[in-house]
């Protein structure tokens, strides 16, 4: 059984999502079974028809333009599309939590990635099991 890596996405501004793919590239690097549990705000992210906007970060506002070109100038594509190519090359499964899911009004067929929603209990078991289990 392969290594598995468990993220707790509570986040959805971009620089936070952004680093979530960075992170999630490196495990499927190293052959590790990726676990996306998405909460509040992470599961806003994730919904189609916020994917691209509200693309705010969480820190020094005044340094989105510069973050933005770094970014950029660094090769680092949007989160949303690494998550597409990532999904497609590595084990990586994205938990909706289903009261996050109630709150958002979302459901499988309104979200991107979303392979399934989930209660608290599983979340929890997930991190006790995991090799690695990261907060974002």
């Amino acid at each position: 059984m392969a290594d598995k890596m468990v993220l707790l996405v509570f986040s959805g501004t971009i620089d936070r999502l952004v680093g979530m793919s960075v992170l999630v590239s490196g495990a499927v690097a190293l052959d590790m079974d990726v676990d996306i549990y998405l909460m509040l705000w992470g599961a806003y992210a994730f919904k189609k028809e916020n994917i691209g906007k509200d693309m705010e970060i969480s820190e020094h506002q005044t340094l989105a333009e510069k973050l933005k070109s770094g970014m950029e100038k660094a090769g680092l594509k949007p989160w949303f599309e690494s998550m597409k190519a990532l999904k497609e090359m590595g084990n990586v499964k994205v938990h909706a939590c289903g009261a996050a899911a109630k709150t958002w009004d979302a459901t499988l067929e309104n979200m991107d990635f979303v392979d399934d929603i989930v209660g608290a209990s599983e979340l929890v078991s997930a991190l006790a099991e995991a090799k690695v289990a990261l907060f974002i």
